[in-house]
């Protein structure tokens, strides 16, 4: 298959067709196993007797110039141009019935060829340069043998062509011509020739996609826009003279050049920006289809030709100087990125994949103090997907927008808790904190501390009247406090007391029932709502209430009447049982039945073991620190647990620093840890006040939120977020502005009156600034047809403003000192010169003008007032 091949082409409508041609023309067929064999031996197959079949040989043409195979989708044809100037029509049929050629007027050789894509039967034919005979023919040959009737039409009088191309979206004939242009020929219409100059005028080659055009001259490359070819948009020159150039048929955007005596195929990338007529960016690839090796004294590999696949990615066949023919792939560039929903997207080629990332589960400090982590589980397995997931699958099911505030629990069960007391807070019309109810804490070091102003209390306990009074305080705001943490109850009431422990047991159990039906350790968790009644129990000093309500547990867990058990031997003694209890502390696994017994077997009367149990919600210890800590200790805690909740990110401590500045710093830092922007930005604009929402950082998180939305094209989640947001914080309205243009080149004519007014605000003189022209174009300003003043002038107003200082800025004049006009007559003035003309008159006030401009628009009414002509 070497032979005295000079060319190869690849059929446009056959995929396993190809021909070689130099001193004879070959039709080849690829075998069916050949794209096994080239994905087996990765980008490149030699093509042989074992990879192709040759179909048949055509020997009839001597001395081709040239080969274009057609664009028939139903036979294999193709032209042939000759020395002598004829251009035959070979379908390789040896009968002469099918010998069909043209013949031009002038023998001169035939210099190119090519068919149009769309409408098959035409061939435009380039011939060399005769001074008594057309260059381009264009012929339609599907009308026969070459005659009046099948020669459509003839261009360039002795002018020689040196390429041809078509845009097969038009009908138009692209041709580089005499060595000094480039003819575009619409032959739709008789419309003239578009010519531009220049000297690149061989190769002449469009892209697949109809935009681009290339041609080169010696080692000169330039690229055209055929939507406007009058000006080249790029011109790159290489190291050697180019022998061929040609654009891939399935990537428009990629050209391929041949260099003389050169073993590589250089390819340009171009990347178009959108603007049309603005120069590509390139990317430049070498690509060698050929294994090179260079022994001793052997001559270099060279390329000759190579023609692209018509449907195959980037493939193509390539010719050797020595005739060697090789079937290639252009490696693929990957491009690799992650799309909005996180996962790995890229490209091989056309083809886009997707690959799903695998979810890593992230921590979330919140869930130390959430009621749904309470069974010594980790809190990782909340999380199985990445947070841009969860974001999405939140926003789709309306979170932070349900009508109930504690149901977007639901939605964000690790937030349980925060939005359970954000509820509440609302609930109490409260968003301020406990911190602002109890005024115990200041960021200013110089506020004194706060002046004792609890009542110290001692109480009993409920079932043992003989034994020793606990000290608790009391305050309108610790009890107030007290109902923002929870404790809703009537202190007073020991009915609001149980109806709040049968109500929590059984709310809670149901809800956490419906949260994590899916979970494994079920148990556990449905024990811890016993065992907070309980603890809330013990913290009132009713300890046979707690044992009972540890009793109603044990049906669920048998474990509880092994406590309930214990807890009944509770005694005030220094007892074994007090011994044994703080012994047993540190393997009590459940966080309540810890501060159970941390509570009745205290340490000098203190409560730093309860007060430090991370497993017991924030609530329940804010609630009984507000009972049982004097204010001093109470305002050091409470500073404390806001030091401890910014730096863990525990959205909890909402509860104590309420919707504040300090609330903002919580928000910010629980962002910094967990990235969740949705519900930072959610709380922001449900809880914040309008204040607070101007902040530059809260402001920064609704934005994102925003163009996290619009990425995700979640159109109708992002404008009922922005319908919240306008109904909390309506955009401010700006006053309106009236400004004066001048009708002939559009400028303001009010910037110069500003001006004037700035200058003459010092100045004591009162007179009316006249402005008879426009300051830019000075064409005449219209007057008034009343008083024949111009428009813009001041008429004597005062550049005072009424505290009496000078104002720097021009004033709005009333309504009635405006311009306005006839739109018949186009003649006006001042809106109150013309409201007591026409309160007189009917036409108008201009002379030898008839028109009635009051009465054009609206009908005269009928009254009694006399009109004075």
């Amino acid at each position: 298959m070497s032979g005295t091949t000079a060319e190869l082409y690849w059929f446009p409508k056959y995929q396993d067709r190809f021909i070689t041609w130099g001193s004879e023309i070959n039709l080849y067929q690829t075998k069916d196993d050949v794209s096994d064999q080239r994905l087996q031996t990765n980008i490149y197959l030699n093509i042989s007797k074992k990879t192709a079949t040759l179909l048949a040989t055509e020997t009839r043409y001597q001395y081709i110039r040239c080969v274009a195979p057609s664009y028939r989708s139903n036979e294999l044809c193709l032209g042939v141009g000759l020395a002598n100037g004829k251009v035959g029509l070979c379908n390789f049929v040896s009968s002469n019935e099918n010998n069909i050629e043209f013949t031009p007027k002038q023998s001169r050789p035939c210099v190119c060829l090519s068919w149009h894509e769309n409408e098959t039967n035409l061939l435009a034919i380039g011939h060399d340069r005769n001074r008594n005979d057309h260059c381009i023919t264009v012929w339609d040959t599907e009308r026969g043998i070459p005659k009046e009737k099948s020669i459509l039409h003839l261009f360039g009088l002795s002018e020689t062509a040196h390429s041809l191309c078509w845009d097969k979206q038009n009908k138009i004939l692209v041709a580089g011509m005499s060595h000094k242009y480039l003819k575009l020929m619409d032959l739709r219409h008789n419309t003239p020739s578009v010519i531009t100059n220049t000297r690149a005028v061989h190769g002449v080659s469009l892209a697949s996609n109809g935009l681009y055009l290339a041609s080169y001259i010696d080692n000169i490359i330039t690229l055209w826009d055929i939507r406007n070819i009058e000006k080249s948009i790029s011109v790159y020159q290489t190291e050697k003279n180019i022998n061929a150039l040609s654009w891939c048929a399935t990537r428009s955007s990629t050209l391929s050049i041949i260099l003389r005596d050169s073993p590589y195929i250089h390819l340009y990338d171009l990347h178009s920006p959108n603007e049309s007529g603005v120069e590509p960016r390139i990317i430049k690839r070498f690509v060698a289809p050929f294994p090179y090796k260079a022994p001793i004294n052997s001559r270099n590999i060279t390329l000759s030709n190579i023609s692209w696949h018509p449907t195959d990615i980037e493939r193509f066949l390539a010719l050797s100087g020595s005739g060697t023919i090789c079937d290639f792939s252009v490696p693929q560039r990957v491009a690799m990125t992650w799309d909005p929903l996180n996962n790995l997207c890229g490209s091989v080629g056309v083809n886009v994949y997707r690959l799903n990332s695998v979810p890593t589960p992230p921590t979330t400090p919140t869930t130390q103090t959430n009621q749904c982590e309470k069974g010594g589980r980790s809190s990782d397995n909340q999380f199985q997907e990445d947070i841009a997931q969860v974001i999405h699958r939140r926003a789709l099911n309306d979170y932070g927008k349900l009508p109930d505030t504690a149901k977007n629990g639901d939605l964000a069960p690790h937030l349980a808790s925060v939005w359970a007391l954000l509820a509440n807070m609302q609930k109490e019309n409260y968003m301020l904190g406990l911190k602002t109810a109890l005024e115990a804490y200041s960021t200013n070091a110089d506020c004194p501390p706060i002046q004792p102003r609890s009542e110290q209390v001692q109480i009993n306990w409920v079932d043992y009247a003989s034994g020793p009074s606990v000290e608790v305080f009391r305050s309108e705001q610790r009890e107030f406090a007290q109902r923002l943490c929870g404790w809703t109850f009537d202190k007073g009431s020991a009915e609001s007391f149980r109806s709040f422990i049968d109500e929590l047991c059984a709310k809670k159990v149901s809800a956490m029932h419906g949260a994590i039906k899916n979970t494994l350790n079920f148990e556990p968790i449905v024990s811890q709502e016993y065992t907070r009644a309980a603890l809330i129990a013990c913290f009132h000093l009713k300890i046979r209430y707690a044992i009972e309500i540890l009793g109603l547990g044990a049906e669920r867990d048998p474990n509880l009447r092994m406590v309930a058990l214990g807890l009944s031997g509770f005694s005030f003694e220094k007892s074994l049982w007090r011994t044994q209890c703080i012994t047993a502390l540190s393997q009590i696994s459940d966080p309540h039945l810890r501060a159970l017994f941390a509570f009745l077997t205290p340490d000098n009367d203190s409560y730093d073991i309860v007060l430090k149990e991370s497993g017991i919600s924030l609530s329940d210890r804010m609630a009984f620190a507000c009972h049982y800590l004097c204010d001093n200790k109470l305002t050091d805690y409470i500073k404390t647990m806001i030091q401890n909740c910014t730096e863990n990110g525990d959205l909890n401590g909402l509860l104590i620093t309420g919707t504040t500045e300090l609330g903002i710093n919580l928000l910010q830092s629980y962002l910094d840890l967990t990235d969740d922007v949705q519900t930072v930005a959610l709380i922001s604009v449900k809880f914040l006040s309008k204040d607070l929402l101007s902040h530059s950082q809260v402001e920064h998180w609704i934005a994102s939120y925003r163009d996290l939305l619009d990425i995700w094209g979640l159109w109708i989640q992002r404008a009922n977020f922005d319908i919240t947001m306008g109904q909390i914080q309506p955009q401010p309205r700006y006053a309106r502005s009236v400004f004066l243009l001048c009708s002939f080149c559009g400028k303001s004519v009010s910037a110069c009156l500003q001006e004037e007014a700035r200058l003459r605000a010092t100045s004591s003189s009162t007179n009316a600034y006249k402005l008879s022209s426009c300051p830019s174009c000075r064409k005449p300003l219209p007057r008034c047809s009343l008083c024949l003043m111009h428009m813009g002038t001041t008429l004597g107003l005062s550049l005072q403003n009424p505290t009496g200082h000078a104002s720097y800025g021009w004033q709005s004049k009333p309504f009635s000192k405006w311009f306005s006009w006839c739109q018949s007559c186009r003649h006006g003035g001042h809106t109150e010169h013309l409201t007591q003309w026409f309160s007189q008159h009917l036409e108008c006030p201009v002379a030898s003008c008839t028109c009635h401009c009051f009465t054009l628009d609206f009908s005269v009414p009928n009254t009694n007032k006399e009109i004075v002509s």
